[in-house]
């Protein structure tokens, strides 16, 4: 069981990690040029785009995207949840 929980937070973590590498490609480089950034971006959006668009209905003509944010602070938060179930 305590492999399962190890993996299960592992790839969490990683999913933030993606997602934070992500917001900071959006600053210097074109996002999915190139197959590194489009990994990124394939692994990520299905995460972000559901966020992005609840954040939008929230907050309508928000300029800033607080989707990555947003999405770090659940997964940190689900991978708690999951060490402390163990």
């Amino acid at each position: 069981m305590a492999t399962i929980v190890s993996i299960v937070t592992m790839l969490l973590n990683a999913l933030a990690l993606l997602i934070f590498i992500r917001a900071i490609l959006s600053w210097f480089m074109p996002v999915g040029k190139d197959p590194i950034t489009r990994f990124v971006v394939d692994v990520t959006e299905p995460l972000l785009a559901p966020i992005r668009n609840f954040t939008g209905r929230l907050i309508p003509g928000m300029m800033m995207d607080f989707s990555p944010i947003i999405a770090i602070i659940l997964l940190q938060l689900l991978a708690g949840m999951v060490a402390r179930a163990a």
